[in-house]
């Protein structure tokens, strides 16, 4: 059997390679592998449904992963799609794990309780920051995982980074040493918390993308350590781009004051007939009752209008048949909403329809992504190892192709992927 580490540096861009001059071990697998230099991600440009793509080789309406939150408009705090059962194809576990493939997967989103994942750490978290994070952990992990979750949970402080990264690395380290098995999948994701918090390409990213590299690194002498780094294809990669935001345009205010939204007691939603559901740099249509054709043509105007005046800062409207056939797209939504240049959306019924960035939701913050994928920055895509070609410089590439090219590399097939290997890079 092949050995394949797959390492997902979140927000990870074609852009930072001068960066990655500085981090020694990220630098040399690019130096001696091959690369695709810039990704199409998918729309939205969201975390979950690009690792949803890249697991499956599919696109979002196929797999089912249409944002990182789901649309629950009651909840101010909705539900990730963290498990599984979630997706509607096969993954790349699914293809390899009955070859005899033992995979450590971790903080990879879209994996909870995925039973072809033999040590599967995955990415959850409590409902609030100050809950407890343990009982959904132990809902989604792998037998055996729930005490090195307990040894290292101390490190944890919700979701938020670099703490998540660091846990992540210190269990699998611990994976490694005593199963050593033969794929490893890591996503990181305190690059793209920083790109949020202080900028596309502020010092506090770059400084967090060094980060990422020291964590990688200790895993690299581990490898080394036990005689089976030579031997290990790597994969690197982003997932998607970021663009500078300037203001926050809260159409559910709007709709509230037009009596589409009711709130009851503390603000909470009451009843509602259209609500937008923010993904940052664009955002979800929802209609209460989609074959009432009057609320259909009342949002749809409310749209217009938001569209028509340059201050709300949206773009353009994409009805749901445009969705799919262009942009792949699905889910429980009429329309989506796509933001001009330094405009993203926010999910508030309440205060003033314009406010400024807010760093206490990354949808909101100083920079952020959701947005059509040809935008700005793009992610990259590099690899290395014994079935790696050196040298190897593709232009463009797919994120639907990246699933393949690891299956190619194992030496399985993903018959129901839509995106094809990347066989130029590979020997």
């Amino acid at each position: 059997m092949k050995r394949l580490f797959v390492l997902s540096v979140d927000s990870l861009f074609y852009d930072d390679m001068e960066w990655l001059k500085e981090c020694p071990c990220l630098y040399e697998l690019l130096q001696k592998g091959s690369q695709v230099c810039r990704i199409r991600s998918v729309y939205p440009a969201m975390t979950y449904a690009a690792h949803a793509t890249m697991l499956t080789g599919c696109y979002p309406d196929t797999h089912g992963i249409y944002h990182n939150e789901k649309v629950q408009v009651d909840n101010p705090f909705p539900d990730w799609h963290w498990r599984r059962e979630e997706l509607r194809v096969p993954t790349l576990m699914d293809a390899a794990a009955p070859l005899g493939y033992r995979f450590c997967v971790v903080n990879w989103p879209v994996t909870g309780a995925d039973a072809n994942i033999a040590y599967n750490i995955p990415e959850i978290w409590s409902e609030t920051p100050d809950g407890d994070s343990r009982p959904r952990f132990l809902s989604v992990c792998s037998p055996g995982m729930e005490e090195l979750f307990d040894k290292y949970r101390h490190l944890l402080r919700w979701k938020y980074q670099p703490e998540l990264d660091e846990f992540g690395v210190r269990c699998l380290e611990e994976v490694i040493e005593a199963h050593r098995p033969e794929v490893v999948m890591l996503h990181l994701s305190y690059l793209d918390h920083a790109r949020h918090a202080f900028g596309g390409f502020s010092k506090e990213a770059k400084a967090a993308l060094l980060a990422c590299e020291e964590r990688f690194s200790r895993i690299v002498k581990q490898l080394k350590r036990l005689g089976i780094y030579e031997e290990t294809n790597f994969a690197v990669m982003g997932d998607h781009g970021h663009l500078p935001v300037r203001q926050v345009f809260h159409p559910n205010v709007l709709l509230r004051e037009k009596g589409l939204i009711k709130l009851g007691e503390y603000g909470r939603i009451e009843s509602w007939r259209v609500y937008c559901h923010s993904a940052g740099l664009s955002a979800h249509v929802v209609l209460a009752d989609p074959k009432d054709d009057a609320l259909r043509r009342q949002a749809l105007e409310i749209l217009q209008g938001f569209v028509a005046d340059e201050t709300y800062g949206c773009e353009q409207i994409l009805d749901k048949n445009t969705l799919k056939e262009k942009w792949h797209l699905d889910g429980p939504f009429e329309y989506a909403l796509e933001a001009r240049p330094g405009t993203a959306f926010g999910n508030a019924c309440t205060g003033g329809f314009l406010q400024p960035t807010d760093n206490a939701d990354y949808k909101l913050s100083v920079s952020s992504h959701g947005h059509m994928p040809e935008k700005g920055p793009q992610p990259t895509f590099f690899m290395a190892g014994p079935q790696v070609k050196t040298g190897v410089i593709r232009e463009e590439g797919r994120l639907i192709d990246e699933g393949p090219t690891w299956a190619a590399v194992l030496g399985v097939e993903m018959p129901k992927a839509q995106g094809q290997a990347f066989m130029e890079l590979l020997v």
